[in-house]
């Protein structure tokens, strides 16, 4: 009887320390976190979560790219299309700054928000600036710049698979694992001038007008006007992109 009363009283202080646990997690209702792995890209991410019961919370995050950052993973391009010097210098050559908001709505599977597996739709709206070497060689065989500056603004939606801990009282990490998202039709006019456009012959400036038209770009279609010395290509399609492997240090309060 001696020992069914310690096993019982054992039960009873674990079902009470669990139970306090779970008190902890739901009175932090409020957690902030910055994204650690977005660093390494130079684009800078702050959110502010706010549960609203044990399944589900609301979360509103600001990201901010600082102007003449070079494009995202540039050296895996480089291995990649290297080899065309058009392409290389291309690559080389573009910058952008970037601006985004995201409003999401979580619902966490496990009922011990904010903490656990989760789901989350949402709904972002971007706006950015790009400027870019558009090179090419005619029939003289000089080697031609054209310098275009394009901006494009746009917004969709689509769902987060994500996971969070909270390490301790305060402490925590929140893993975003993939989010594809898709969203409206927007459009991106790049325009630039070639300073070298007076050794153009006819024919040259049909094949430049030509392949920018060929461009190939899932989901995006291109369509120049060359009155020159002035370029323009104007690229039309979805904004759409995937969220993904996102690591958040957290503060909940």
């Amino acid at each position: 009887m001696k020992k069914y009363s310690s096993f019982l009283l054992i039960l009873l202080m674990f079902g009470l320390r669990l139970q306090l646990s779970q008190a902890q997690v739901l009175t932090n209702r409020t957690v902030v976190k910055f994204n650690l792995s977005g660093v390494a890209i130079n684009s800078y991410t702050v959110q502010v979560e706010r549960v609203l019961n044990r399944h589900s919370s609301i979360t509103l995050s600001g990201s901010y790219t600082p102007n003449n950052t070079p494009v995202p993973f540039k050296n895996a391009l480089l291995d990649q299309y290297g080899e065309n010097q058009d392409a290389r210098r291309a690559i080389e050559t573009t910058l952008f700054n970037k601006k985004i908001g995201t409003l999401e709505y979580r619902f966490y599977l496990a009922g011990h928000a904010p903490t656990g597996w989760y789901l989350a739709p949402f709904v972002r709206y971007a706006s950015m600036d790009i400027s870019n070497d558009y090179t090419y060689t005619p029939s003289d065989g000089i080697l031609h710049h054209a310098h275009l500056n394009a901006s494009f603004s746009g917004g969709g939606a689509g769902i987060l698979l994500g996971y969070q801990w909270l390490l301790g009282k305060h402490v925590g990490l929140d893993l975003w694992l993939l989010g594809p998202f898709y969203g409206m039709q927007v459009k991106s006019t790049f325009v630039g001038e070639d300073p070298l456009w007076p050794s153009l012959k006819p024919a040259d400036i049909v094949k430049l007008k030509n392949d920018i038209d060929n461009t190939q770009l899932p989901l995006y279609s291109v369509q120049s006007s060359l009155n020159l010395p002035t370029i323009t290509a104007t690229l039309s399609g979805p904004y759409y992109g995937v969220r993904a492997f996102g690591l958040a240090f957290a503060y909940s309060f």
